[in-house]
């Protein structure tokens, strides 16, 4: 039960805080001319294809995260004594592998890629509302922090808390693990 709830309740976090998101960016930059998305800034896309695009990818994520709390699937390795790193690439992969290929592979079964991606990202995207909701509040009401404000140092809180999710997130997998044994 507490896993439903938390689904309905950071799944509605998401589309909130990604609409605030796009609501006030269109408030601060109607033309996008100052956007630092990557999409916009690197790939020129416009307002449609923006939010078409992020639309999906929330709806897919969304999903994922449904599937993982909804319909789960074993995960776990099978085998006894594993590492963290050795559990942790096992879980995304479904395979014993070397810990970069957490950063190089991706999941060969959709049924998993589809799981792991939606329990990981959905968080990700929550913490990233929660950045972004706080950041145009700080651009809206205060004056000094305009000044400092920088997308560099928005990105960069925005990975290292993702990095910390998801270490937490397959800590917490792996303490399960090993009780389990």
């Amino acid at each position: 039960m507490i896993d439903k709830t938390k689904f309905y309740l950071l799944t509605t976090w998401i589309i909130f805080s990604r609409s605030f998101d796009a609501y006030c960016t269109n408030l601060h930059t109607p033309d996008l001319g100052k956007e630092a998305n990557p999409l916009v800034s690197f790939v020129g896309l416009t307002w449609s294809p923006l939010l078409l695009i992020l639309g999906l990818l929330i709806l897919l994520i969304s999903y994922g995260y449904y599937l993982s709390v909804f319909k789960p699937i074993q995960l776990d390795p099978e085998e006894k004594g594993l590492t963290f790193m050795e559990y942790s690439t096992f879980r995304y992969l479904g395979k014993k592998a070397s810990w970069s290929a957490l950063l190089l592979q991706f999941p060969t079964s959709p049924a998993r890629f589809s799981r792991v991606m939606g329990e990981l990202l959905a968080p990700c995207l929550a913490f990233a509302g929660l950045v972004s909701t706080i950041m145009w509040l700080l651009i809206f009401n205060m004056e000094w922090y305009r000044a400092i404000h920088q997308a560099a140092l928005v990105y960069a809180i925005l990975i290292f808390g993702c990095v910390l999710i998801a270490y937490f997130q397959y800590k917490k997998h792996y303490q399960h693990y090993v009780f389990k044994a």
